[in-house]
């Protein structure tokens, strides 16, 4: 077999990998059996952990390419003119890959151990949000008593609902994103509750950073 049969041979496992990897993920999360994705990809475990060494190489590579242009567009926002606007783009680019990424958000929610590349977006994300809601307040344009844990909650509401019906979720979410920042505003009455004096999420961001 000619080396060039057999970089084609390699591609086309790799690609069949990633296609079982995505599918298994989806269905099962992210801790599905390797020995399944190299069943359902028509490849034998040798040849799928030649292609990925571990759990985390394959993980990052059936995600990583979205999860950095999504957390590329949650930079943009947390920058932009309108930071209302900016908060809303942030949290529809998360919507939009965690709809297409079956399998993250369920992982993310439930805290449970992700890869450094997982886990470095959902501190960034947090961060950036934490970034807006002080912007926001400094503006004068959030309630005084806004705080990132605030938004963090509405993120995670958000990535709740990605987990639902996926035929709705999108605008689902949207709609439940417009009525959150509706209730952030400046103009809010105030609120019977006071905000954590340290939310839970600005610690434990703390403590990875």
């Amino acid at each position: 077999m000619t080396a060039s049969r057999l970089r084609s041979d390699a591609r086309r496992n790799r690609t069949k990998i990633l296609g079982a990897a995505r599918a298994a993920f989806a269905s099962d999360g992210l801790d599905a059996p390797t020995a399944a994705i190299a069943r359902a990809a028509g490849v034998g475990t040798a040849t799928l952990y030649r292609h990925f060494p571990t759990r985390d190489d394959l993980v990052d590579a059936v995600f990583g390419e979205e999860v950095r242009h999504c957390l590329a567009l949650c930079e943009e926002a947390t920058v932009a003119p309108d930071p209302w606007r900016g908060l809303s783009r942030a949290l529809e680019a998360v919507v939009a890959l965690e709809l297409a990424s079956p399998g993250l958000a369920g992982t993310l929610l439930a805290e449970r151990r992700c890869t450094p590349l997982l886990e470095s977006f959902d501190r960034e994300v947090r961060r950036g949000l934490m970034t807006l809601a002080a912007r926001l307040r400094d503006e004068g344009a959030a309630r005084a008593d806004l705080t990132g844990g605030d938004l963090l909650m509405v993120l995670t509401a958000v990535r709740a609902i990605t987990l639902t019906d996926r035929a709705i979720a999108t605008r689902s979410a949207k709609r439940f994103i417009a009525i959150a920042t509706a209730g952030l505003r400046g103009d809010g009455s105030a609120l019977r509750t006071a905000p954590q004096s340290r939310p839970r999420e600005e610690v434990i961001i703390d403590s990875r950073r």
